[in-house]
């Protein structure tokens, strides 16, 4: 049973506050606010979300940026963090005080503050956890069930940097510079969430690969997701069709897929531009509901698997 099986027939149940969503979201809106405070929350376990010889600022790193981009893709501003530790004896107490340094300096730069958390020893390898509060910019988070058919769909960055990297360290290439966007996902900056709040209908962020997530995107919304491989942006300047179809499922780009109406077009670039966010419009929605792919015109048959798949 995968991981989205786990939560939909165990945890969902639960979920009775209305700003869970059902967890068919990434974020929650927090009981007793104005709807505009969220949270998010990931961990990460060694050998599964990064190796055991990553360096271990870089797994600091990681851990703030796969939360912030959460908030970021609802239109909202990273607020207050809470931590949870799990650190193995295996590792030196000169590991924790260069993570403990790294963490610092990534909250300062994405605007957020440590307000408390817990740590704890464990007797496998490393396993942490990251609960980031937001602040939303307009009343409410900016969901992923808001897309209409007929509007466009854009997303931020290029896509395949992390698969790229993960390769490279795979064949002992170390010297590459994707194993860095592996290592330490290259968010667009904070004013991302402004051009989020201002003009997207739905959005999520790109975690689990762009064809998996963009499908997400449209069952959430009852919308059909029309993607376009050549306005892609892709790592490595990836021309060939497999390749694109790979870098495009494997995930870890942390990037934001948004929908927004078409008469917005010429606005969200001035903004993007405005902002120094990289943005690229990669295709529309359709009244007929599941993804579609095309390269210049031509169908494309989908990959077996659209991204990565929990569990």
């Amino acid at each position: 049973m995968s991981e989205r099986d786990w939560i939909s027939r165990y945890f969902a149940p639960l979920a009775t506050a209305p700003g869970a969503a059902g967890l068919r979201d990434d974020v929650a809106e927090l009981s007793g606010g104005d709807g505009r405070l969220i949270a998010t929350t990931d961990a990460l376990v060694e050998g599964v979300h990064f190796l055991p010889d990553d360096p271990i600022d870089t797994i600091a790193r990681k851990l703030v940026r796969t939360n912030v981009s959460d908030v970021l893709s609802k239109g909202a501003l990273p607020e207050d963090v809470l931590l949870t530790l799990g650190w193995p004896n295996s590792r030196p107490e000169s590991e924790i005080a260069a993570f403990a340094s790294a963490l610092g300096d990534d909250l300062e730069t994405f605007g957020a503050r440590l307000v408390g958390g817990d740590t704890v020893r464990s007797r496998a390898g490393l396993f942490l956890s990251l609960t980031l509060t937001g602040r939303c910019l307009c009343e409410h988070p900016v969901r992923r069930s808001g897309a209409a058919h007929d509007q466009d769909i854009w997303v931020t960055g290029e896509m395949g940097a992390a698969c790229l990297g993960f390769e490279a360290l795979q064949r002992g290439e170390c010297d590459s510079p994707h194993v860095a966007v592996y290592r330490v996902p290259r968010l667009q900056p904070v004013s991302a969430a402004h051009l989020i709040a201002n003009h997207a209908s739905a959005a999520m962020d790109v975690s689990d690969g762009l064809l998996g997530d963009a499908s997400a995107l449209g069952e959430a919304s009852g919308v059909g997701m029309k993607l376009a491989l050549e306005e892609i942006r892709f790592a490595g300047k990836a021309t060939d069709i497999d390749t694109m179809l790979r870098l495009a499922t494997w995930g870890d780009d942390y990037q934001i897929l948004f929908t927004s109406e078409k008469t917005r077009r010429e606005t969200i670039l001035a903004d993007a531009d405005d902002a120094g966010v990289s943005v690229a419009r990669i295709g529309e929605t359709s009244q007929k509901t599941g993804l579609s792919i095309t390269w210049r015109g031509e169908a494309v048959n989908l990959p077996e698997t659209l991204g990565f798949e929990h569990g």
